[in-house]
């Protein structure tokens, strides 16, 4: 669909009328255009490009100038659609005087092999070069600025591509469908991009993201991000490693890489984007770490090799149809994090024969599983409040279908075409009160806006003593033979919550009741995993405690039973019934064995109800997970409470002073593998909101722009200066940690935060050779105050001749809500005046500048000769030629 798009779109302007109507004049076989009366650009035969095919064809030479009607134009641009479809074209050769090659310029040129963009050209616009198949190597000299949309798209052929120095802008689709790219280069002095590592990628330098890849491409360790559409289409690419150090996966970056088989997200990716990995055919497997929070819109559409996926519990949606047309997915795993199931979802996943939906999930989208035709089995749990159009559409094997007492609205035809369906169970109490569509369980939609009657026999089965109410509701009767209540049982049964701790840990643990009867007495048996216990009282007997829906009537007790369990017995004598209809019941207070970690399972069996008319029924056997960990989360010194001695460990490990007792995973709040300024902000964070839980893995924002810098300083040997750190922020920030690394010849001291963060703490400390660490965070969570100046001072001292500057790096800060920016690294210029004379003015030294023969700025003095400018601090200015 997407190329088509693109081949209609060429098709249409091949169809408009030309800029100009028709071609002014032609001179040697070539047409022109006079452009501004003063120049000409070369243009195609006729009054619009399809007038005639092929009119150039061979080697063509464009001159720099053409004279016509005794007017000499020079020739500076070469037109939209001039050569564009002309198949027979071998070589063109530009001249010196073209600055521009227009839209569609040479597009279809197949037969084009080789082409030589002169140094004079500054733009290269939208797809110029489309479709020129036969292209093997691309050289983008220096003066080009700017590649617009789709310049190269589908040039298959193409193997080499180098860039100038003066690109700044590359339209993420210049270089589409070229997918047997092996080599791109980009030049060394280029100041917005960079291909650092002979990576074969362009990189966006100050971001850190790779803007385009290739099939040889290897990711380096200092990307943050993959961009948009930087591997799209690039069907040669069959594996990649993709590094710890990014954080995000644009839109559409592997999208139709056919070739791909696996890949193996880190640890360190938060975020997965629209279309990521859409349409990879060959991707058989995928595991997507805990790390990710988000996986957006059609992440993973038309991945017919995917079999099975793990969604990790960090995820809380899946998006609008991340998985649809995944038709050979088998299984997949949707963890308890899971609140909502997006449009579409699982669109025609035809594979998936059964699905478990946790019950953290409230909503199941439009379409969410429409035409899977091969589920014959959906757990809708009691959680969902909402079923979206068509979300179970033509899902032709589903022969039956539970909808919990927790829907409160049903979308028009949600289970349409459904045509094995024959038996469906609603614990929807009152069916009045939802939110009906039409045809939700037809089998055929209206014909002539007629409603069609199911020609199959289907049975509904309703709670106890509700068919009434069904029979008078048409938009549930119309497409059901029979109405049967259930059984009392049904609707009646115990719920035990997840649960987590810590192991040695006394912990409560509540059981639910849910019930639609009136009900006075109850018993069940308490199964708890090898090594766990009820705890006892002074008197022995088990800790089970009622909650408020039990009267000061009822009498609960408890016993050993003989199948190694607990029974839990309660009764009234005067025939009280319990109050409400669903909620916390009772709760049982278990000791966790010091050894477990992992996951556990506690199980109530054997369970009666007893009527308030004395009715005796047996319910389901139920079940509930406990996740007990190694450690509490933030409880970085292991003394069992979190307090703000936990803050200042973390901080004397994060910069790596060895605090000892030390538990790296409990100071790992947010997950990421590291222990860094932000998550000594989540436990400053759960210090002080003790009641709510601190947020988890976060994922890194942009910085927007935030800025960080430091001025610059020139000093002789034995000299001290000060130094200053500049904060220009837009966003408030509580804390943050830098890196400083010290050239050769330099040494700091005298760190001091400004009054900008005067109530902040902090401290510096080695790290690593040469390399300080400066760490400031808030225990109150207060913001630093401005945004702008000068955040952070100190003193260096140069103890001999300085090699090199001040390098700043590894700048994370953190907003009030314990989200991380990231901002880029800087470097702070060190000038030393030790191979000068100027001093002998008795003039004080502004500042000194140091040029090569070629009138480039470079750092310092480099070997051969180097100009040097001073400037003084009376404006005055000498240059000094250095030979060293």
């Amino acid at each position: 669909m997407k190329q088509l798009l693109r081949f209609s779109f060429m098709l249409l302007a091949l169809l408009l009328p030309a800029a100009a109507n028709a071609h002014d004049f032609e001179v040697d076989g070539i047409y022109y255009n006079i452009i501004n009366e003063n120049e000409a650009s070369v243009t195609y035969r006729g009054s619009y490009p399809s007038d005639y095919s092929n009119e150039y064809s061979g080697e063509v030479i464009i001159p720099s100038t053409v004279t016509y009607n005794g007017i000499t134009y020079p020739v500076t641009d070469i037109a939209t659609f001039a050569f564009g479809g002309c198949s027979g074209l071998n070589s063109v050769n530009i001249p010196n005087s073209v600055t521009e090659i227009g839209n569609y310029a040479f597009s279809g040129c197949s037969g084009l092999t080789s082409i030589d963009i002169p140094n004079s050209v500054t733009s290269i616009d939208d797809y110029a070069f489309l479709g020129c198949s036969g292209l093997t190597s691309i050289n983008i000299p220096n003066s080009v600025t700017s590649i617009g949309d789709e310049a190269f798209f589908e040039c298959i052929g193409l193997r080499s591509v180098t860039f100038g120095n003066s690109i700044t802008s590359i339209s993420w689709t210049a270089f589409l469908g070229c997918s047997e790219l092996t080599s791109i280069t980009v030049a060394s002095d280029n100041t917005r991009y960079d291909s650092r590592d002979n990576c074969n990628a362009i990189i966006e330098t100050a971001s850190n993201t790779l803007v385009m890849g290739c099939k040889n491409t290897i990711i380096p360790n200092s990307v943050t991000s993959i961009g948009d559409y930087a591997f799209s289409e690039c069907s040669g690419l069959t594996s990649i490693d993709i590094p710890n150090s990014v954080t995000s996966i644009g839109d559409h970056a592997f999208s139709e890489c056919s070739g791909l088989t696996s890949i193996d997200i880190p640890n360190s990716v938060t975020s997965i984007g629209d279309h990521a990995f859409s349409e990879c055919s060959g991707l058989t497997s995928i595991d997507i770490p805990n790390s990710v929070i988000s996986i957006d819109d059609y992440a993973f559409f038309e991945c017919s090799g995917l079999t099975s996926i793990d969604i990790p519990n960090s995820v809380t949606s899946i998006s609008w149809g991340t998985f649809s047309d995944c038709s050979g997915l088998t299984s997949i795993n949707i963890p308890n994090s899971v609140i909502s199931i997006g449009n579409y979802a699982f669109l025609d996943c035809s594979g998936l024969t059964s699905i478990d939906i946790p019950n953290s999930v409230t909503s199941i989208g439009d379409g969410a599983f429409s035409a899977c035709s091969g589920l014959t089995n959906v757990n809708i749990p009691n959680s969902v409040t909402t079923i979206g159009s068509y979300a179970f559409h033509y899902c032709i094997s589903l022969t039956s279908v539970t909808i919990p007492n927790s829907v409160t609205s049903i979308g028009s035809e949600a289970f349409m075409r459904c045509i094995e369906l024959k038996d469906v169970y609603s614990f929807i109490m009152d069916p009045s009160a939802i939110t009906m569509g039409n045809e939700v369980f037809a089998i055929e939609p209206k014909k002539n806006n007629v409603e069609t009657k199911s020609s199959l026999y289907r049975t509904l089965f309703v709670p106890y003593g509700t068919s009434a109410a069904y029979q008078a509701e048409y938009k549930w009767l119309r497409d059901f033979d029979t109405i049967v209540e259930m059984d009392p049982s049904a609707n009646n049964y115990f719920f035990v919550g997840d649960t987590t701790a810590k192991h040695g840990d006394i912990i409560t643990i509540p059981v639910h009741l849910t019930n639609n009867l009136h009900l006075m007495a109850f018993q069940t048996d308490v199964f708890l995993p090898e090594g766990f216990s009820i705890v006892t009282d002074e008197d022995n007997d088990y800790i089970v405690t009622p909650s408020e829906r039990l009267t000061r009537d009822h009498v609960l007790m408890t016993n050993d039973a003989n199948n190694g369990s607990v029974r839990v017995l309660c009764y009234t004598p005067n025939a009280l019934p319990i109050g409400g209809n669903e909620g916390e019941l009772f709760f049982i207070t278990v000791q966790v064995p010091n050894d477990a970690e992992g996951l556990y399972t506690i199980a109530l069996r054997n369970s009666l109800l007893t009527t308030t008319e004395y009715q005796e029924i047996g319910i389901p056997d139920t079940e509930g997970q406990m996740e007990i960990y190694a450690f509490i989360p933030g409880d970085v010194n292991d003394s069992r409470t979190v307090t703000v001695t936990d803050i200042v460990i973390a901080a004397q490990y994060v910069l790596d002073m060895n605090p000892e007792p030390f538990v790296f995973e409990a100071a790992d709040m947010n997950g990421d593998g590291n222990v860094t300024v932000t998550d000594i902000m989540l436990i400053a964070y759960l210090i002080n909101h003790p009641t709510m839980n601190a947020p988890k893995r976060m994922p890194v924002l942009d910085s927007g722009n935030d800025r960080m810098c430091g001025e610059g300083v020139t000093l002789m040997a034995g000299q001290t200066r000060t130094v200053s750190i500049i904060l220009d922020n837009e966003t408030d920030y509580t804390a943050f940690q830098l890196d400083l690394t010290l050239p050769e010849g330099l040494t700091a001291s005298n760190f001091q935060l400004t009054d900008r963060a005067g109530n902040h703490a902090f401290d510096v400390n080695a790290i690593e050779g040469n390399k300080l660490r400066a760490l400031c965070y808030s225990p109150a969570i207060e913001a630093i105050e401005g945004h702008e100046g000068a955040l952070l001072t100190f003193d260096v001292t140069a103890t001999g001749n300085v090699k090199g500057n001040i390098t700043v790096d590894g700048i994370e800060l953190v907003t009030a809500d314990c989200q991380t920016v990231l901002l880029s690294d800087f470097t702070i210029g060190v000038n030393t005046t030790t191979s000068l004379n100027e001093l002998n003015n008795a003039k004080a030294i502004a500042s000194i500048e140091y040029f090569n023969l070629a009138g480039q700025r470079i750092d310092r003095p480099e070997s051969g000769v180097t100009i040097a400018v001073t400037t003084y601090t009376d404006g005055t200015r000498t240059t000094t030629k250095l030979i060293k």
